[in-house]
C-alpha cells in the first residue's frame, strides 16, 4: 500500500488527502513502479517556502512546490516500498495560482502534487521537450482521475 506522510506547518487546513493518495496510486501505474510508493508531504507558510527556495535553488521568491527526490533506490532496494522523497508545498501560493488560473483549489493542489511526483520520478521541464514529456505524464494522471481545470 502506498504511503503519504503529511506535516503541516502552514495555516491551511488541507482537505485533499484522499485525492493525493489517488494521485500516488495513478503515478505508480503511470511510471511503472513495481512496489508501493512512499512520499513525505510538507506544507509550509510563504516565508518558509521563500527561504527554502533561496537555499536550494538560489531563487528569492515563494514558489508553489519544491521536490526533493531520494536518490538511493539501489541502496534501499531491499525495502518493500519505493521511498520517492519529499515534496514541500506552499498553500498560500497554490491558493493564489488557483485564483489566477481560474482553477478550483482542489484542481490546483492536485496538479501541483502530481507535478511534484513527476519530479520525484526524475522528470524535469528545463527544455520544451522535457516539459512536454513531464506534462503529458501529469495530464495522464489528472485525466484518469477526472480532475479537470475548472
Amino acid at each position: 500500500m502506498n504511503k503519504l506522510a503529511f506535516k503541516n506547518n502552514s495555516f491551511h487546513r488541507f482537505k485533499f488527502k484522499e485525492d493525493f493518495f489517488n494521485i500516488l496510486e495513478e503515478a505508480k501505474k503511470e511510471f511503472g513502479a513495481k512496489k508501493p510508493l512512499s512520499v513525505d508531504v510538507w506544507f509550509v507558510n510563504k516565508n518558509k517556502m521563500k527561504k527554502l527556495n533561496f537555499e536550494h535553488r538560489n531563487k528569492n521568491y515563494t514558489t508553489d512546490i519544491l521536490s526533493f527526490p531520494l536518490e538511493s533506490d539501489i541502496e534501499l532496494s531491499f525495502l518493500e516500498e519505493i521511498e520517492l522523497g519529499q515534496i514541500i508545498i506552499s498553500p498560500w501560493k497554490i491558493k493564489r495560482q488557483a485564483k489566477e488560473f481560474n482553477h478550483s483549489l482542489r484542481r490546483e493542489f492536485c496538479y501541483i502534487f502530481a507535478h511534484g511526483i513527476a519530479h520525484l520520478f526524475g522528470y524535469d521541464h528545463m527544455t520544451e521537450e522535457e516539459a512536454k514529456v513531464m506534462n503529458d505524464h501529469v495530464d495522464n494522471i489528472m485525466n484518469r482521475l477526472n480532475i479537470k481545470r475548472v
